[in-house]
């Protein structure tokens, strides 16, 4: 069983238009131009692996309301276990606009979903009970309002407790706390500004020294997005920066959970080769750069991308 959590899901839905012209009405006559998906940090990256081949998939989470029915469904369709916690208010929506000529992309993001103390302690129930046959469980995403920051050290916490490793891509105060736990893998992102363990970073210098303070705090491994590099820091103590190759980027969508599903997939095949884990994530990443595609579809996308990825270590 492969576990990942997805506390603040979203229905996603996607417009392609013409040109994106504000003040202008815009007329959608195909369903090309019409996406709409389940969405989620942790999810995307179930639905990858999913595809990789995986056939005992679950995602763990709240969803909420009548799409929230709706929601689950979509996920269910995809042959995924669900493991949801029901809320009563709605789940939120994520609206793209995008522009083919000339490109632009407009994304709406809707935070209005609330979650309360008793659906909180209903999800650390079911998760102790969902986690028992997985042995590196991904924790991934924002927390939606009324959750505590706590939650991704309390999650950590049992994951430890049980005997299994934490894959952990989260940001601000949830990531501060979690730390404390040490888990195995820390992937801070950027969605809202780019600051880590409070500090603002803008040089490839700063980000070194930010990746330090996380392994100061607890982090063994960290991955940190730095534009379209990582910056990979081992438990040993080594940096490198991870670098793809002649490459064009026409999507972003998407881009970070295949990252996250194809550095995953190594692990559980060949067990934990920080590198060549992270070599396999960026090339399953530039494979959905390179394409018009929010999903992963085989392994043999990822593999004809490999040689693509260039790994260094840095003085520092």
């Amino acid at each position: 069983m492969i576990t990942t959590v997805t506390l603040n899901p979203s229905i996603d839905r996607e417009y392609f238009v013409d040109s994106n012209q504000v003040m202008k009405n815009q007329y959608i006559y195909t369903d090309e131009d019409v996406r709409v998906y389940p969405g989620g940090k942790g999810l995307i990256a179930a639905i990858n692996l999913k595809n990789l081949g995986y056939t005992d998939v679950q995602n763990i989470g709240f969803v909420g309301g009548k799409q929230g029915l709706y929601f689950e469904k979509m996920v269910q369709n995809l042959d995924l276990t669900t493991n949801y916690i029901n809320t009563d208010n709605e789940i939120r929506n994520n609206v793209k606009i995008i522009g083919k000529d000339p490109f632009t992309y407009t994304q709406y993001n809707d935070y209005t979903y609330s979650v309360d103390d008793y659906d909180v302690n209903q999800l650390i129930k079911r998760f102790k009970r969902g986690i028992t046959s997985s042995k590196l469980i991904m924790i991934a995403g924002s927390i939606p309002e009324g959750v505590d920051f706590s939650i991704y050290k309390k999650l950590t916490n049992i994951c430890h407790e049980m005997g299994k490793e934490v894959y952990l891509q989260a940001s601000g105060e949830a990531l501060n706390l979690a730390l404390e736990t040490e888990p195995r893998f820390v992937v801070p992102y950027f969605k809202h500004h780019k600051t880590i363990l409070d500090k603002e970073i803008k040089t490839q210098s700063e980000f070194i020294e930010a990746g330090k303070r996380l392994q100061e705090h607890g982090a063994r491994n960290v991955i940190i997005p730095f534009h379209c590099d990582r910056l990979l820091f081992a438990e040993n103590g080594s940096v490198y920066k991870l670098t793809p190759e002649d490459y064009c980027i026409r999507n972003w969508l998407g881009a970070s959970d295949a990252y996250n599903a194809g550095f995953f997939d190594y692990i559980e095949r060949y067990g934990c080769d920080f590198l060549e884990a992270n070599r396999q994530g960026a090339a399953a990443a530039l494979s959905i750069s390179e394409s018009k595609s929010v999903f992963l579809e085989s392994r043999k996308e990822i593999t004809l991308n490999m040689s693509r990825i260039i790994i260094q270590e840095l003085e520092v």
